[in-house]
């Protein structure tokens, strides 16, 4: 699939350059938001727009109220759900850019960011127009022809970020919401009997095919083909794809996964540039540790003691986390 990209990144390429063309993103950004006055905010773009960006288009989603829709109309809301373990994370951002709410229902094994306040919108518009990738931009777009019809603000449609995957932090926001660190061991046998443990390490992002609205002269740009390839590009990884069966429903998904030493090397490079906020930024110092302990050992069987480690990270990874420190979360202070 990897080298199915020139002639359809080509098409893509052209289809969204024709609709929403860019010609100095930061210049015609920091133009476009009418009531701006405010260095606070510029820094936070700067800062957090690509890793917001990321967030929203993983775990987020952007509401905009359908003149077609007999529902009763509301202003253009942006949600992001966190895992209840993230809240400290979604309490901060809320904090920090001083938008929105955060809720968490009772019993509920999740809490949201809510984003509806008109003036709080225009300021996450702000922060995210040009530093999305996937085909959610579509939904972006309806915020801004919403708000600049509506409310007489002057952003542009600022297109799809075709920059590096390496040159901001988008990929941090994107693996906050959608992203996974796993760690596994298992036995080595030889003619039935166990003689050592296997210790691998992944790191893997798994999203659907297709955004949910797709229009017929733009299928192209509805897919997600494009964005995963290019981080499997990066990783230097094959881009696979698979079908799940639940009932009588399919469901197609592309996995991009780190499992050597040399795509594991690119996942650090990167997040030790541009460092996870949630409860996976924790994983992933886990991760490390269990990456390196592999490395240093150069195909070579650990052992005891080492095995102790992984048993010990693994015993509290993920899912089995019950203690959590979110300091990193001070490197979010603009």
């Amino acid at each position: 699939m990897p080298a199915m990209i020139g002639g359809f990144g080509k098409i893509y390429i052209d289809t969204i350059n024709k609709i929403h063309a860019n010609k100095n993103l930061e210049k015609k950004s920091l133009k476009s938001f009418s009531t701006l006055n405010n260095d606070k905010l510029s820094r936070l773009r700067i800062k957090l727009g690509p890793y917001l960006a990321g967030l929203v288009e993983s775990d987020g989603s952007i509401a905009v109220h359908d003149k077609g829709s007999k529902a009763k109309p509301y202003n253009p809301k942006i949600l992001i759900v966190f895992n209840i373990n993230d809240k400290p994370l979604a309490d901060k951002l809320c904090s920090i850019t001083e938008c929105g709410k955060v809720y968490h229902k009772r019993d509920a094994g999740y809490v949201i960011w809510h984003i509806q306040n008109i003036e709080h919108m225009l300021k996450m518009v702000f922060m995210i127009n040009g530093y999305m990738r996937t085909p959610k931009i579509e939904a972006l777009h309806r915020a801004i022809v919403w708000f600049n019809s509506l409310r007489g603000e002057n952003f542009d449609l600022l297109s799809i970020d075709e920059s590096d995957i390496t040159s901001n932090a988008w990929l941090a926001g994107f693996t906050d919401g959608d992203g996974n660190f796993s760690i596994n061991l298992t036995d080595r046998k030889k003619k039935g009997k166990i003689t050592s443990k296997r210790v691998q390490a992944f790191f893997r992002i798994e999203l659907r095919q297709t955004y949910h609205r797709i229009s017929d002269e733009n299928k192209m740009a509805a897919s997600y083909f494009f964005i995963l390839n290019k981080i499997a590009s990066y990783l230097e990884v094959n881009l696979y794809s698979r079908c799940r069966v639940q009932g009588d429903k399919k469901f197609y998904a592309f996995i991009v996964t780190s499992h050597s030493a040399s795509s594991h090397d690119k996942v650090i490079n990167y997040f030790n540039r541009f460092s996870l906020y949630s409860s996976k930024h924790l994983a992933y110092k886990d991760w490390c540790t269990v990456v390196n302990l592999i490395k240093s050992r150069n195909r070579s069987v650990l052992t005891g003691e080492e095995i102790s480690i992984v048993k010990n990270i693994k015993s509290q990874f993920n899912s089995k986390r019950t203690n959590f420190n979110f300091s990193h979360l001070d490197d979010l202070n603009v």
